[in-house]
């Protein structure tokens, strides 16, 4: 099973306030996992520039959901082995920012299908 390093609901690492260690999670928090994968623009970790989704790319695209859910369900094919889809079901606008809310299905360690709902958020900055 495949560890991730846990972040908090601000995209912060979390760190063990006893040992100073980072806080890991394993892959069977599909929720936060997929929060992190999706929440991360490509370019924003200098350490790992190559990671991350096109959040300028999502927000060329908000008006055609298509395109987003295509977008999304590339991505997340790319990075997860147990990735089956996602599906969006609604984008919200808020002046320059939109929030994507999301279904995503995966596999268990079992081979049984197991669903994590959540929401990307999107601007035309995109984290710069």
């Amino acid at each position: 099973m495949r560890m991730d390093l846990a972040v908090d609901e601000d995209g912060n690492l979390k760190i063990d306030p006893d040992t100073g260690d980072f806080v890991m999670m394993d892959d069977t928090d599909l929720a936060e996992s997929t929060r992190i994968a999706l929440g991360t623009n490509r370019g924003e970790l200098r350490w790992n520039p190559g990671f991350g989704l096109d959040h300028l790319s999502l927000e060329s695209e908000l008006d055609d959901e298509t395109a987003v859910e295509s977008e999304m369900n590339d991505y997340l094919e790319s990075q997860f082995d147990n990735f089956v889809s996602l599906t969006v079901d609604s984008i919200d606008r808020d002046g320059r920012t939109a929030t994507i809310k999301t279904e995503v299905t995966y596999l268990d360690d079992d081979g049984n299908e197991q669903v994590a709902n959540g929401e990307t958020e999107v601007n035309d900055n995109a984290g710069f």
